[in-house]
């Protein structure tokens, strides 16, 4: 089942290489060493915690508690993969269950499926990483590369989008996110819609079984 997850996983792995390599970057030219990049990949390996990290880096404070807050939702994660499958590591299922790793967690009904798309995942995480911290300056003396780059995340969720096809989580997420930037708040729009999304979900799918 390991073997199985590392294949449906590849999908992943090429989409977070270009991400990884961008928080390289990006740290590095918010004042990180080497070394903390690095071990940042290693030891949280969670993007949106990270580049909140490496933004933050200046405010000690915001910078441990903005990344805890966005990874909230990774509780409602846990719950539903509990659910699901008999977990028996629970430490070393939780620390890679990305977003993108939960929703293919839904191919198959193992824990060690889920533990093959971690491992590819974190691997081609922690080598984009590594690869953007030392080849740094390369990378973005090429814009079209770079921009490539700052587009992969978004185009990473796109395609799983489509490959899970699950457009009322989508719609939901969007309405909520875009009707709180509407309002000033675009930050705290896309917090609310990541918790609020999975519980209205889960309503409706219980509403209708």
């Amino acid at each position: 089942m390991i073997r199985k997850g590392v294949i449906y996983g590849i999908p992943i792995a090429l989409g977070y290489f270009p991400v990884a390599v961008t928080f390289g970057l990006m740290a590095l030219a918010r004042g990180m060493n080497e070394t903390d990049v690095v071990l940042a990949s290693m030891l949280i390996f969670a993007g949106s915690a990270q580049f909140a990290l490496a933004t933050l880096i200046d405010y000690p404070l915001n910078a441990t508690l903005i990344p805890i807050i966005l990874n909230l939702r990774h509780l409602i994660y846990g719950c539903i993969v509990s659910r699901r499958v008999e977990v028996k590591k629970p430490f070393l299922t939780a620390f890679g269950l990305t977003d993108e790793v939960f929703a293919l967690s839904f191919k198959g009904d193992d824990e060690r499926f889920i533990w093959g798309l971690a491992l590819i995942a974190y691997i081609a995480w922690v080598f984009g990483t590594v690869v953007g911290v030392l080849g740094g300056s390369i990378i973005i003396s090429n814009e079209v590369l770079y921009r490539s780059l700052v587009f992969a995340f978004p185009a990473l969720f796109f395609v799983l989008l489509l490959s899970n096809r699950d457009w009322i989580s989508a719609f939901i997420g969007a309405f909520v996110s875009l009707m709180l930037m509407a309002l000033g708040y675009p930050s705290i729009g896309i917090l609310i819609s990541g918790l609020f999304t999975p519980f209205v979900v889960r309503w409706l799918s219980w509403r209708s079984s």
